[in-house]
């Protein structure tokens, strides 16, 4: 909301400007922040500015490295903020959530990209409460095994929480995603999907081959059916 439409509904409201220089915002009392935020979690990993307030962190190395050398074997032993994980799939009973989540954490039968996950969810945790420590500022989080997926779902709970998606729960995230919700599926090209093939839905988009959307749209367009690699990103906002 602009700051006029916040006076037109509250009068009353307090607004702080932010620094100005030449004419325009100054930004860079932001952007110095953002860069302490970035310096803490690049210590674990190669980060990827997306914005001014959101990171991409590629954790798969210290993943990998946690999994080989130390991994989570026991729910007493799980890191606190960790077992606060939001973790896509579990049972909902709010009463059982920690216990669930320091269970799915260390289980020994889940799949290695699972695995990975876990350690990945410890190692943001840990770092989401070093950020607190040293800058004062909170960070939500989204892990998963792409970019795609982390991003979806780093704004899922708020604020100061993380978001873990599990590959068995993949589908149904998408499955009842609007398909403008999805980044590169905004605008014209969402609206033709909707008017052309009946697409509201991302589960919708799934129903079609990359063939069939390459018929419709073209070659470059239809690649952008959907794929996932599996590299562990963890977009972080501040």
């Amino acid at each position: 909301m602009r700051g006029d439409e916040a006076k037109r509904v509250c009068p009353g409201i307090n607004l702080v400007q932010v620094p100005v220089a030449r004419g325009k915002a100054n930004l860079n009392l932001y952007r110095s922040a953002g860069a302490e935020v970035v310096a803490i979690l690049a210590s674990k990993g190669k980060c990827e500015r997306a914005s001014i307030d959101e990171v991409y962190l590629d954790l798969t190395d210290a993943a990998k490295e946690m999994l080989l050398q130390a991994p989570p074997d026991s729910p007493e032993g799980i890191f606190m903020e960790a077992a606060k994980s939001n973790i896509l799939g579990l049972p909902a009973d709010a009463s059982e959530k920690e216990k669930n989540v320091r269970a799915w954490l260390c289980q020994s039968e889940a799949d290695y990209q699972d695995k990975l996950l876990a350690c990945g969810a410890i190692i943001v945790a840990q770092l989401r409460v070093r950020v607190l420590e040293e800058t004062q500022f909170t960070c939500s989080a989204g892990i998963a095994h792409n970019k795609m997926l982390a991003k979806l779902v780093s704004g899922m709970y708020k604020p100061a929480q993380q978001t873990v998606v599990p590959s068995s729960s993949v589908q149904d995230l998408l499955a009842s995603l609007p398909v403008k919700k999805m980044k590169q599926l905004g605008g014209k090209l969402g609206s033709s999907l909707q008017d052309d093939l009946g697409v509201e839905t991302i589960g919708d988009l799934l129903s079609f081959t990359e063939e069939k959307l390459q018929e419709q749209y073209g070659v470059n367009t239809g690649k952008l059916h959907i794929r996932f690699d599996h590299i562990i990103y963890i977009p972080t906002t501040i």
